[in-house]
């Protein structure tokens, strides 16, 4: 996965997973990413129908995956 270069890095602040007993629990710092919303007056896309950011799908399918013991 490719970091955008215009974003704020703050290493381990923003998210995290922990394997717990026969489950997981994760925790992301970013709402709008598992998300598909219109704002503003102009309907700007953000979330996961924002075209800068096509990864966040992808993510959101591995973290349930890796919640549901399909990977990792």
């Amino acid at each position: 996965m490719r970091r955008r270069t215009d974003t704020t890095y703050i290493p381990d602040l923003s998210q995290g997973a922990k394997k717990i007993r026969k489950g997981g629990i994760v925790a992301l710092g970013e709402a709008t990413m598992f998300s598909a919303q219109l704002t503003g007056p102009n309907k700007i896309k953000i979330g996961m129908n924002n075209a800068v950011a096509p990864e966040n799908t992808q993510l959101l399918l591995n973290t349930l995956h890796w919640l549901d013991g399909k990977i990792g």
